[in-house]
């Protein structure tokens, strides 16, 4: 079912239980009024006949339409003994039904009381009252007349409910139509968004309703979704770039390598180097991309991570892998929120990247405090129209081309530092060289990427 078809169903449902509701309370509030005045003229009618100790002439005899035609309905009235006689005004015959209450009422012991009842068929509503000691009176008049109101007016509250829920029917479904239609073009849309497959189209921003509002998120999630493509196709371009030269060079070396006597032993072994030292180099590569994919971090990976300690173990590992460089280290402790590989990888790319430029005799500087992180060498600093291209993928200034590396080490760094809610700066120290800098946000209960 459509949501037009549920609203205009609901709203019609609503209209009908409005309308039956208003055409029942109609009714009843009529049918109080009628039998009020009912009562009010027998009560009347009693008082008169208590006053006056006497009771009027009955008309003629119940049958065919009560009621005179000029003198409003007539009235039929009789005494009653505590024996239970009854006596009409005029001698003839009693009319009106006596029962126990209304000799009890006779004999004084009940009091008056208003009654319906049948007689001959006509509809009667009569009153029995105290006339004077042992005796009753018993006045009534036929209600016909009132059933009759009744009825016509309970036909015309049926037409009337019956109309007003067709009518509140079509309104609602038209109302809800009109209502919908931004709905219906918004879905429309969006639809014809899916089927282009084309995420450079956004919806129109419309006003400042729910629908408006919902384009515009809708938009918004286009432009991840079309940035994220973007950087994926980038991703995948930039890779087959950077991996077609070093697969190229060790095709090339192993099949030199597969001709026998083709080179001499010197030569042969230096090629040998070289075909691993180039298979380290791609396997590194490999590594940094499936880093760079690594662009989220789930909620339940993250812990309290000492950052400190991740930050010695990466200097030790410099010294190890390059004994002549001097790495001076103030490091204090610091606990993050965060995932262990991710942290040492991102701390181990920038002593890297210090090392590559840093010069032999130069110490490379690292200091932790506050929850900040800088990394110093010593070495040529960063060129100024270098600078915003820093952390970008493959990205490697003229004079790092001729240089052993990815690309990928810095952004690396800069998704590490992102997805756990820290800020990456790169800039130039004073006194010449290159400076990192890994500001870490406080920790808090909720962990980074929920």
């Amino acid at each position: 079912m459509t949501l037009r078809r549920r609203l205009a169903i609901g709203a019609a449902i609503a209209v009908a239980i409005a309308v039956a509701a208003a055409s029942l309370s109609a009714y009843l509030v009529t049918r109080t009024r009628l039998r009020s005045d009912v009562d009010a003229g027998l009560q009347q009618q009693v008082q008169r006949a208590q006053r006056d100790g006497a009771l009027t002439g009955n008309p003629p005899p119940l049958r065919g339409r009560r009621g005179n035609q000029f003198g409003g309905p007539q009235v039929y009235s009789q005494a009653i003994t505590a024996t239970g006689s009854a006596q009409s005004p005029d001698g003839g015959a009693p009319v009106l039904p006596v029962t126990d209450r209304d000799t009890a009422v006779a004999a004084g012991t009940a009091r008056a009381y208003l009654w319906d009842a049948d007689v001959r068929g006509v509809p009667l509503r009569g009153i029995t009252a105290p006339l004077g000691p042992g005796v009753a009176v018993e006045i009534a008049r036929p209600v016909d007349e009132v059933q009759s109101v009744l009825s016509g007016l309970g036909a015309i509250l049926l037409i009337v409910t019956g109309a007003g829920i067709a009518i509140g029917g079509a309104l609602a479904w038209f109302i809800t139509g009109r209502a919908l239609q931004p709905v219906t073009d918004f879905t429309d849309a969006t639809e014809g968004l899916a089927d282009a497959g084309d995420l450079s189209r956004r919806l129109p921003e419309t006003g400042d309703d729910e629908i408006g509002r919902l384009a515009r998120v809708f938009n918004g999630t286009l432009d991840q979704l079309e940035t994220s493509a973007e950087s994926q196709r980038r991703l995948v371009a930039d890779a087959s770039h950077e991996l077609r030269t070093p697969l190229a060079s060790l095709r090339a070396n192993i099949e030199v390598l597969q001709q026998p006597g083709s080179l001499p032993p010197d030569e042969h072994e230096a090629l040998l180097r070289d075909v691993v030292e180039q298979t380290d180099e791609l396997s590194s590569l490999v590594t940094d991309i499936v880093h760079v994919g690594e662009s989220t971090l789930r909620s339940d990976e993250a812990q309290d991570v000492r950052l400190d300690e991740i930050t010695t173990a990466a200097i030790e590992r410099i010294r190890r892998l390059h004994p002549g460089t001097t790495v001076l280290a103030d490091v204090s402790a610091t606990v993050v929120d965060g995932v262990p590989e991710r942290l040492n990888r991102l701390v181990a790319n920038l002593l890297d990247n210090a090392v590559k430029w840093s010069p032999a005799d130069r110490p490379i500087e690292v200091r932790l405090h506050d929850r900040v992180l800088t990394v110093r060498d010593h070495g040529p600093g960063f060129d100024p129209s270098d600078l915003p291209h820093v952390f970008e993928r493959f990205y490697r200034s003229p004079d790092a081309r001729g240089m052993p590396g990815s690309g990928l080490g810095l952004s690396i760094v800069r998704q590490v530092a992102d997805v756990h809610g820290a800020t990456a700066r790169a800039g130039n120290a004073d006194g010449g060289g290159a400076v990192m800098t890994i500001i870490f946000p406080p920790l808090s209960d909720s962990p980074p990427g929920a």
